[in-house]
């Protein structure tokens, strides 16, 4: 849907469009009696018991912080073993690598055992587990008009006690590389988180659940949200749904990680441009 059609449907056909007729799409695009090798039954079942296989694997050992220090030291060593010039200056970025190897441990518990799991057990390949850019420029301007309301809100939030304590997620910047480093390897944090919530389990669960599996999907996607900000976790339920929603609806998980990263990184700017911090590096 784009904005011109959007202008054109009024209070009551915005909402039909946007709310009702999604969800009947989803239905009926979506149920069936197999995911690739599997029955759509078998197919929940597997999606199932990876999600909450590679979410206790984030929990107890990408979030452990003496493994993530542990996976930076083997980094080090690596690049001092090629040359003590390099090793001298991992050493030096090594809180930096503390914060990339936890994006590294997500990139294998959200997206590469996922993959895995598609190839080899569905039989089946990442695009049809909505990692394809189907219509993407198409439905860009959405996704913009649903981050206005979410960047009002991190400039209103910027400055309380709760997000300066939170974000910028990697506080112990060096100067303009470490940072950019960092939101690089920020927002591939992102694209693999998505690939997992609105991706592997949105599509796993299809079959069997149809939309409901959006409902499904928002609970532990919340839960990865305990422990931040009481808004930003009850934010996370609605954009659960609607990103969960849109992916479905569209078979592609471009335009969330999209607004993903947008979002992360106005969190992050705006927590350093209030903490004078951007001023600052060189």
């Amino acid at each position: 849907m784009d904005l011109a059609h959007a202008r054109s449907l009024g209070a009551a056909g915005l909402w039909r469009a946007i709310v009702i007729e999604p969800w009947d799409r989803i239905d009926r695009d979506s149920v069936g009696p197999r995911v690739g090798r599997l029955s759509a039954r078998e197919a929940a079942f597997v999606t199932t018991i990876t999600t909450a296989l590679m979410m206790t694997f984030l929990r107890f050992v990408v979030m452990d912080r003496g493994i993530q220090s542990g996976v930076a030291g083997v980094i080090v060593s690596l690049g001092g073993a090629l040359s003590p010039d390099l090793g001298a200056t991992l050493l030096d970025h090594h809180r930096l690598l503390v914060n990339c190897a936890w994006v590294l441990g997500c990139v294998v518990g959200y997206t590469l055992i996922p993959a895995a799991v598609v190839r080899i057990v569905f039989g089946m390949t990442l695009a049809d587990f909505y990692l394809a850019p189907r219509d993407y420029w198409r439905h860009l301007p959405v996704y913009g008009l649903l981050f206005l309301p979410v960047g009002v809100l991190i400039f209103v939030f910027a400055g309380s006690p709760d997000f300066a304590a939170q974000y910028p997620f990697y506080k112990d910047q060096r100067g303009w590389a470490d940072l950019l480093v960092w939101e690089a390897a920020y927002g591939v944090q992102f694209f693999a988180l998505e690939f997992f919530f609105r991706g592997f389990l949105l599509r796993g669960l299809a079959a069997e659940l149809g939309s409901m599996a959006v409902l499904v999907m928002m609970i532990p996607y919340c839960m990865i949200h305990f422990g931040k900000p009481l808004p930003e976790c009850l934010g996370s339920i609605i954009a659960g749904l609607v990103l969960g929603v849109l992916a479905m609806d569209t078979r592609s998980i471009w335009g969330g990680v999209t607004i993903h990263v947008a979002v992360a990184w106005g969190m992050d700017f705006a927590a350093l441009w209030q903490k004078g911090v951007l001023g600052r590096l060189e």
